[in-house]
């Protein structure tokens, strides 16, 4: 089948909503590429257009569908569903239209709201890199695709749900081919992204990955060659380093070991998030220090002991102090980015203050990088399926607001215990007044245009 894969762009705008970039820079939709990779393996004619191109060629929805592609399919998240939504309604308009898939963590946390209010042919759950071509097949075949695992449709003013398929495994994973990123536009993003594994061991509370407590790491010998086949790539992007995708690159300490010493000859840089609980595992650090760190993000979230216990960190501030001290230790500081979250569902102003206050004293003292962002809530974390307990008000219909994250509306009912009129003059004269005395401080998040 001919097939259309594309994926609206996610703006980056600044503290007052003038957009900044059209489409952040850090990487591409790795999604995207791969799915190129695995459909055109399954011998499927495959065109792909990237989110920086997504506006101009769909502002013709007729355009689309004039095509001679069989199938339209986009990959949503919950940052970019109103445009796709916005599209499909247009779409619907025409007298005739491909077959549309739609794919991507909104779709697949929200599908059945989606089903039933968006004129979309099929949604997919979950891991696509089995059903998605499954699925085409069943299509071509002129099967029935409730054969197929994970996916929902609508037949008649029914809502047909099929079980999940099994989670690649590790072996499946490593056997997956390499993303199509010669399709990748030339000196637009930064980094060529790299995932070395899938999945979470964790839960935390904000949290929306599709894969917690399922981990599943590819093993360093095929990462080490993966790499040198990637390498050629770097030179389409600006930067020319690798951004590591994974949510838990440092969990599996024997494994970031020996992935470390097999990269140690590889001299582009890497940036990556960590688990402040790994680093203080002796002898981590030392194989970190043995890659070429570009960035290492680390997720703190809260600069209190009750909100590190309630945010799900399995953290102490003691804990996060003896890894500031060791990655200091170990040369790393000026490489480390710490991150906050202010607005947590119990929190108040006084909170807020704790963790702004903790924030900016461990980021000035390290020497690091910053970034202080507001909860935002998103589909199927723990704060979504409490938020009930929370007094939180907030539907799947207010994701289909265009930047429903920037609404005033969405961010009183999502933080019921900051007062919008009251607290947030007193919580941003506290920030200018930590920028001033810290003044040194490198912000990204919410902090970085004032």
């Amino acid at each position: 089948m001919k097939v259309l894969l594309t994926a609206p762009p996610l703006p980056e705008f600044d503290a007052w909503g003038k957009v900044v970039e059209p489409q952040i820079r850090i990487s591409p939709n790795l999604g995207l590429y791969l799915l190129a990779a695995v459909l055109e393996q399954h011998g499927h004619q495959v065109s792909l257009v990237d989110p920086i191109a997504f506006e101009a060629l769909f502002q013709s929805p007729e355009a689309i569908a004039k095509s001679e592609i069989d199938v339209l399919a986009i990959s949503s998240n919950s940052c970019t569903w109103p445009r796709v939504k916005k599209l499909l309604l247009a779409l619907e308009k025409l007298p005739s239209r491909p077959r549309i898939v739609l794919g991507g963590l909104h779709v697949s946390l929200l599908d059945e709201y989606v089903a039933r209010t968006a004129p979309a042919d099929y949604l997919i759950r979950g891991e696509a890199e089995k059903s998605f071509p499954k699925l085409l097949a069943n299509l071509a075949q002129g099967k029935d695709p409730a054969e197929v695992p994970g996916i929902t449709f609508r037949r008649g003013d029914e809502v047909i749900r099929t079980p999940l398929g099994p989670l690649l495994s590790p072996e499946e994973l490593a056997e997956l081919p390499l993303p199509k990123f010669e399709l990748m536009p030339e000196g637009y993003y930064d980094a060529i992204p790299i995932e070395t594994s899938r999945g979470c061991f964790y839960a935390c509370i904000f949290c929306s990955i599709a894969y917690k407590r399922s981990w599943r790491g590819i093993k360093p010998q095929v990462l080490a060659e993966r790499f040198q086949k990637l390498l050629p790539h770097l030179a389409r992007t600006r930067k020319r380093y690798f951004f590591i995708v994974d949510d838990c690159f440092t969990a599996d300490h024997e494994r970031l070991i020996q992935v470390a010493e097999q990269w140690a000859g590889i001299h582009s840089q890497l940036v990556f998030e960590a688990r402040i609980t790994d680093l203080i595992t002796p002898g981590l650090l030392e194989a970190i220090t043995k890659l070429p760190v570009g960035v290492m993000e680390m997720g703190v979230e809260a600069g209190y002991e009750e909100g590190l216990r309630k945010v799900g960190k399995k953290l102490t501030v003691a804990e996060v102090n003896l890894a500031a001290e060791l990655l200091a230790k170990h040369g790393l500081s000026e490489k480390a980015r710490f991150s906050f979250i202010m607005g947590l569902p119990w929190e108040t102003r006084r909170e807020i203050f704790k963790t702004l206050e903790f924030a900016f004293k461990l980021a000035h003292r390290q020497n690091s990088r910053l970034i202080v962002s507001w909860l935002r809530v998103f589909p199927e974390s723990l704060v979504w399926r409490k938020r009930k307990e929370w007094g939180m008000q907030i539907e799947a219909e207010d994701f289909e607001q265009e930047r429903w994250w920037m609404s005033e509306d969405v961010f009183r009912r999502t933080h019921p215990r900051v007062d919008l009129d009251r607290d947030i003059a007193p919580i941003l004269t506290y920030v200018k007044f930590l920028m001033r005395l810290f003044p040194d401080i490198r912000h990204d998040g919410d902090f970085k245009w004032l």
